[in-house]
């Protein structure tokens, strides 16, 4: 434990994530789900200036409903995917490329193989992945 506040107390200042994958399920797939998305997704697009916030979206969304919620546009991109082969493999490039803070996508169930293929593009690009799912 002493060597890893003494580690964090002499790196730089610059907040740079550390790569890993979170799921987060959702109960359904229903319009509220913006409603607690959006400010996450907000938050992280006013805190990290350095760096994206990518979001693989399932759905057309418009930059005047993300402005609507409090996003940052500059610092989101949005990708739609129509498959969901394509999905899983745009997820693991947009994580493994190192130039997104946070790479949000909504890939379903997952094996326990892919899921490792994620964390391990995550932390190859030193970002935070956050899987959607809806059960």
């Amino acid at each position: 434990m002493t060597n890893l506040a003494r580690s964090n107390s002499t790196s730089s200042n610059r907040k740079q994530p550390l790569g890993g994958v979170t799921e987060l399920i959702l109960t359904s797939d229903a319009p509220e789900q913006l409603s607690l998305l959006m400010p996450m997704i907000a938050f992280l697009s006013n805190s990290s200036q350095d760096r994206w916030i990518t979001w693989i979206a399932p759905h057309n969304i418009s930059r005047e409903l993300l402005e609507s919620y409090g996003v940052n546009t500059r610092y989101i991109r949005v990708i739609h995917c129509h498959d969901q082969l394509s999905l899983l493999w745009v997820t693991w490039e947009a994580l493994a490329a190192g130039n997104s803070h946070t790479v949000i996508s909504s890939p379903g169930k997952l094996t326990d193989k892919e899921l490792n293929q994620l964390e391990q593009a995550a932390a190859q690009g030193q970002c935070q992945g956050l899987l959607l799912r809806v059960r």
